[in-house]
């Protein structure tokens, strides 16, 4: 269900990403550039880092660790915070940072409910610095 509030910078949400053009009985188109896959098809946790009335700008997590390990990549422990799956490692992808609908988002469900999440102010400083070296803004990063 998408979310019927304006998210803030720090927050973590769920973000439906797909549909995969590839798969024929959800986008049946067969050539162009339209049937290239998009670079996020699934489901998966975000970092908010600012959003209007219609459009957020959100930073994928992603359980699969980055090879190499580059300076718009942010590891966060597992069991660091308790909406992520328990015992996974997550990080966070500074270099895909895109816009999209609030119509994508939902809350996150743990301890038996639907809650608002939000990560440690430190966590969300390194997030936008990883955004910026993921933009070719590294010198910035500095001025946070």
């Amino acid at each position: 269900m998408p979310i019927i509030f304006s998210p803030s910078g720090g927050d973590v949400l769920l973000c439906e990403f797909g549909p995969d053009p590839s798969h024929p009985d959800t986008y049946p188109l067969a050539a162009g550039p339209c049937s290239v896959s998009p670079e996020m098809v699934k489901r998966r946790h975000v970092l908010i880092l600012s959003s209007n009335q219609r459009m957020v700008s959100v930073v994928p997590f992603s359980t699969v660790a980055p090879a190499p390990v580059r300076n718009f990549h942010h590891f966060i422990a597992a069991d660091r915070y308790p909406f992520f799956a328990t015992g996974v490692e997550n990080w966070i992808k500074g270099d895909m940072v895109t816009a999209v609908s609030r119509d994508r988002l939902d809350r996150l469900w743990f301890e038996g409910k639907y809650q608002r999440a939000s990560l440690s102010a430190a966590d969300y400083a390194s997030g936008r610095r990883c955004v910026l070296h993921g933009l070719a803004l590294g010198a910035l990063a500095g001025h946070l």
